[in-house]
């Protein structure tokens, strides 16, 4: 299988970049499976932990190189539960397997996962998911799909009169002869 891993420092402390990473390397040496990436969001200092490593993942994902993302602990995402499974979400919607080398992690990976709270939120984005498929609208940028497109600044403007109509045309246009 075909790994990304995924590590994140926090400001709030916690496990250093390395040991995260050692985690993950030793995981994917005992389980077999092939890392192909390894994605960081750390701390530089005087700067904000950002997630270009989690946008980064997202690529690998959309480029079809990845079957799994591996975390050393689900608090790689998060430490609030609710985040955790918003990110979850977003990338189980990619049909990628979420893996963890804590234990401790494996239930609440587990469908459905042994925390009532993790449930509940699961099942409401599985609801927003649906019905945004359902309800979805037309944004700005997307033409309806009835709609005529139409060049906004056309070179010539035809008006069709149908043959048998004489009214059509006021007296001061009509053609003469007619």
């Amino acid at each position: 299988m075909r790994v990304v891993g995924y590590i994140r420092e926090t400001s709030s402390g916690g496990e250093p970049a390395f040991a995260q990473s050692e985690k993950i390397r030793r995981w994917i040496n005992e389980s077999g499976h092939r890392l192909v990436a390894l994605c960081q969001d750390v701390r530089t200092p005087g700067h904000a932990v950002g997630r270009e490593g989690l946008q980064s993942i997202v690529g690998i994902i959309s480029a079809g190189q990845v079957d799994a993302i591996l975390v050393p602990s689900l608090d790689a995402f998060s430490s609030d539960k609710v985040t955790q499974e918003v990110i979850m979400s977003a990338l189980r919607i990619h049909e990628v397997a979420l893996l963890s080398t804590d234990p401790d992690d494996i239930d609440m990976l587990s469908d459905p996962p042994a925390d009532n709270l993790r449930m509940i939120v699961r099942d409401v984005l599985a609801k927003q998911t649906r019905f945004d498929e359902i309800l979805s609208l037309p944004t700005n940028d997307e033409p309806e799909p009835h709609a005529i497109q139409v060049d906004e600044t056309p070179d010539v403007v035809i008006e069709l009169i149908p043959a048998d109509r004489k009214d059509a045309l006021p007296a001061s246009r009509a053609i003469p002869g007619q």
